[in-house]
């Protein structure tokens, strides 16, 4: 598979990471890593930077703040 279609399948699928020893499933990989991971193996699998998963954790958060306060 092409790095494009691995993206496009990241951006669209929402139980698909590329970690082929999870069967590319972010399901299976939090039953075997209920603690979570690392931005670096996280920035991995989503093909993105650490910055950038940096990023849209901090927009996660502010998005859940929001959503607090009504």
């Amino acid at each position: 598979m092409e790095k494009n279609e691995i993206q496009k399948r990241i951006l669209e699928e929402e139980d698909y990471i590329r970690c082929p020893k999870c069967s590319n499933s972010i399901s299976k990989f939090l039953s075997r890593n209920p603690e979570g991971a690392e931005d670096s193996i996280i920035a991995r699998f989503l093909m993105v930077t650490e910055e950038k998963v940096k990023e849209l954790y901090a927009e996660a958060v502010e998005l859940l703040r929001k959503d607090m306060e009504d």
